[in-house]
């Protein structure tokens, strides 16, 4: 009995260990295709971001290494749809996929987000490494920021809010904890030559900042903020046309030198004119868009004239002559104009 209870304690001496230089264990290089088979590609789309998937599975049935626990190591590089011909991707940052419980050659199914739209590059395969390693190896920089909280969104606004097609408009941000700042449209990506150099897409924007754009459409923007360990937040802002059907400008004025009393021909008896109405005309129409009453004061006023576009204002009734201060009005949106008429007689047909 003394022997085999010699035996037991060193059998659980070598147990005890092997389990403790696991518990300790850094993490181990692996080889494809000698060690695991991995399979990726990216797939779907999150407002212009996306997802890594694909599957791993274990090469031989012999457990060589620890492959509780898998770790994918992604490069994330411009797309080649994001940069211009002949110019190399650039490095945009990395991602790290774990994959457990590969007990079996059964594949395991992985799927990650993306934090930003990029192409993958499978650079690295290892096992995790312990938590026991990991404390070791532990950046305090890094678990600086981590106290620091995830990528936060401060403000992110457009000014103004509504604009004229081909008008400008300054988005702004203000970002805290984030390591890289992305801007998306409706389209995709925001493509700008002040963002923007040598034609490429997607280089990444100051952490708070802002950027003047030219906007011939209504836009909802995206602002997406990252940081190192792949955590984002998002925030959107929406800038909208100004046009017709939503806004206008107001034409007032008022009209002298009427009634008249004129001779439309030498032998014919005198007749009194009076300008009652004014209108306002799309030039080259012959038909009036909006018409007002001149009240006994001589004024009259078009409260609502449906703006960003170009009228002429005209008195109605005979061939008028008449000096104005300004026929033609340009009607912006939110804008008053002055049109006054000073009547000199009528015109014989």
């Amino acid at each position: 009995m003394p022997g085999s209870a010699k035996l037991v304690s060193r059998a659980l001496l070598l147990v005890s260990l092997c389990l403790l230089s696991v518990a300790q264990a850094p993490a181990v290089e692996l080889e494809p295709q000698r060690d695991v088979h991995v399979r990726f590609s990216t797939e779907g789309s999150e407002k212009g971001a996306g997802f890594v998937v694909g599957e791993v599975s274990k090469v031989g049935k012999t457990a060589t290494h620890d492959f509780s626990c898998v770790l994918l190591d992604f490069g994330l590089f411009t797309r080649f749809d994001q940069k211009a011909p002949g110019q190399p991707s650039q490095r945009l940052g990395r991602l790290s996929v774990e994959v457990k419980d590969l007990g079996s050659q059964t594949p395991v199914a992985y799927r990650k987000a993306l934090p930003f739209p990029a192409g993958i590059r499978l650079e690295k395969i290892s096992t995790c490494a312990s938590e026991a390693a990991k404390e070791a190896a532990k950046d305090p920089a890094k678990e600086q920021e981590k106290k620091a909280g995830p990528p936060q969104i401060v403000s992110f606004k457009v000014t103004p809010d509504r604009v004229q097609r081909g008008g400008s408009a300054t988005l702004s941000w203000e970002v805290q904890n984030a390591d890289g700042v992305r801007l998306f449209d409706d389209s995709g990506e925001v493509e700008a030559r002040n963002l923007v150099p040598g034609g490429q897409r997607g280089r990444p924007l100051s952490i708070s900042g802002s950027e003047a754009l030219s906007i011939d459409k209504a836009t909802t923007f995206r602002l997406l903020a990252v940081d190192r360990q792949g955590r984002r937040v998002a925030a959107t802002t929406t800038v909208r046309l100004l046009n017709g059907q939503s806004v206008s400008c107001r034409i007032f004025g008022k009209v002298s030198g009427t009634p008249v009393r004129i001779r439309l021909s030498p032998k014919g008896s005198l007749e009194t004119f009076k300008l009652t109405h004014v209108g306002v005309f799309v030039p080259g129409e012959g038909q009036p868009t909006l018409s007002t009453r001149v009240n006994a004061q001589g004024g009259y006023s078009f409260p609502a004239v449906p703006g960003n576009q170009e009228f002429r204002v005209v008195p109605l009734g005979p061939n008028w002559l008449y000096e104005d201060s300004n026929e033609r009005v340009s009607c912006l949106a939110g804008k008053s104009f002055r049109v006054d008429f000073a009547i000199k007689g009528v015109r014989a047909d």
